[in-house]
């Protein structure tokens, strides 16, 4: 009996490692298709005229799909009042007047870690509410809610956007916080542009910065020239390297090393597969007009968005295409 009782104990223990290293096992795959999207509230801004802009990201659960989820309601903004809330928001709590539900959130998603990918204005008197992003993909329902708690740690200043752009945040310094994002806007275009299937259409843009925090070598010239200010930022964990946030995105602030300004263009809106040649441009901060060209698939219409980049903040302008 004690033989046996042995046995029995041993198949249980071996029945127990193997769910444990199966468990490990299936937590470590990397699902390159058929997983959700998870929107991101990044944090807020407080603009010169007194509003707010709120900025928004989010992770594709998946390593090589890329979703369309259309404005709706799968993909869409509401406005609640401001409680504590961990899942998606209950009709109960929503305001009278919920607003639009399109904020100008993407609907086409790139892998991964996308980060800042764009931001909503709201005003100054929005205190005490909740501004909540919802999108439902293969099945998942999963929210963003952004808020302005002025003593929440939501706060962004440029050392947030270096730290969670992968700068870190050791390069806080009066250079540092002195940098203004940069600004871009599409040229010669008014209203739509009007494509056809296969063929390519010019994208021009112009885009300038104040030349802060500068290219890669200067930078790190004038980083080292000045005492570093006291860091009063939240400490931003993670590792960076092969699936970190840095090697995620597709707005990547290392191509504005170079020159100091990059301009990255992506598919914002859209439902085929679209080629962006170049899809980056290294720019000259004190203003330069650049052009890329963009081939459609198939017909419909298109929203493309051109980031201006500055190695640490992100604005970007858009174009919208109409592909016969």
């Amino acid at each position: 009996m004690v033989i046996l009782a042995n046995r029995q104990r041993a198949v249980l223990i071996m029945a127990l490692l193997s769910l444990l290293v199966g468990g490990q096992t299936a937590a470590q795959v990397l699902h390159r298709y058929g997983q959700s999207i998870q929107p991101i509230f990044e944090g807020f801004e407080k603009n010169p005229d007194g509003t707010y802009t709120m900025w928004f990201g989010y992770l594709n659960r998946n390593y090589e799909a890329l979703p369309t989820v259309p404005i709706g309601i799968n993909n869409k903004f509401e406005a609640a009042d401001d409680v504590s809330i961990a899942g998606p928001v209950s009709p109960d709590l929503l305001l009278p007047e919920p607003g639009p539900v399109d904020r100008g959130q993407p609907t086409y998603f790139y892998p991964r870690r996308q980060q800042f990918v764009f931001g909503v204005q709201v005003p100054e008197d929005f205190v005490g509410k909740e501004l909540v992003w919802t999108v439902t993909h293969n099945g998942e329902v999963n929210t963003a809610i952004g808020t302005l708690e002025r003593s929440s740690i939501w706060s962004i200043d440029e050392g947030v956007w270096n730290a969670n752009r992968g700068r870190g945040t050791s390069g806080r310094t009066e250079v540092a916080l002195s940098n203004h994002p940069p600004a871009i806007r599409a040229v010669a275009v008014e209203g739509q542009v009007y494509a056809s299937v296969g063929t390519p259409v010019v994208l021009r843009v112009l885009a300038r910065d104040d030349g802060m925090p500068g290219p890669a070598g200067e930078q790190a010239r004038r980083l080292s020239e000045l005492p570093p200010l006291p860091n009063d930022l939240p400490v931003v964990g993670g590792t960076i390297g092969r699936n970190g946030p840095k090697e995620q995105q597709v707005v990547h602030y290392a191509a504005a090393d170079k020159t100091g300004l990059a301009v990255t263009w992506i598919v914002y809106r859209g439902t085929g597969d679209v080629s962006l040649a170049p899809r980056l441009l290294p720019v000259d901060p004190q203003g330069e007009e650049v052009s890329s060209t963009a081939t459609f698939s198939k017909p419909g219409t298109y929203v493309l968005r051109a980031y201006a980049d500055d190695g640490t903040y992100l604005r970007s302008t858009d174009v919208t295409v109409v592909v016969k």
